[in-house]
């Protein structure tokens, strides 16, 4: 059986196409490669430990996403991600507390079912993981990846 292709494939592949071959994408992670496996590494930690609040993550987490950029710079990072999540809805903040809690369209969208179990508890097993530093180039690339796919699923809803 084929899968035909999405609208949207078909426009993309055309336009990659046409792009010159020195525009391939630069594998040194940028900020918003960073935000998306932040956020994803969050959502892991705050779903292992609902409905208690908690914290995002913590520093062992922290250390593996923003190694290879200035400590000045992982800590804008960490600081904007941490309220773009709140301000957008991702998250909510605890009362009083710099703890949060995942919202009613979040724990919808992370209690996805797939093959290996929800995606909440991908993601946890992801956290787990970090906090561990057992993590792999490829593995943080595909968190990335989940991190973008949570925005999409949200971004529905």
């Amino acid at each position: 059986m084929t899968v035909e292709k999405a609208a949207l494939d078909i426009v993309i592949d055309a336009v990659v196409d046409q792009l010159p071959a020195d525009a391939v994408a630069d594998p040194t992670p940028g900020t918003r490669e960073l935000f998306l496996e932040f956020l994803a590494v969050s959502l892991g930690n705050l779903y292992a430990k609902m409905p208690l609040p908690s914290t995002l993550y913590d520093r062992t987490m922290m250390k593996i996403i923003t190694s290879g950029i200035d400590d000045g710079e992982a800590g804008k990072l960490v600081t904007r991600a941490e309220d773009w999540m709140r301000l957008e809805g991702v998250v909510r903040a605890a009362e009083g507390q710099k703890a949060y809690i995942l919202n009613r369209p979040s724990m919808a969208v992370l209690s996805t079912a797939t093959e290996a179990g929800t995606l909440g508890e991908v993601l946890e097993r992801v956290a787990r993981t970090y906090a561990e530093q057992k993590t792999s180039p490829a593995l943080r690339r595909n968190v990335r990846q989940l991190g973008a796919y949570f925005l999409t699923r949200l971004g529905r809803s």
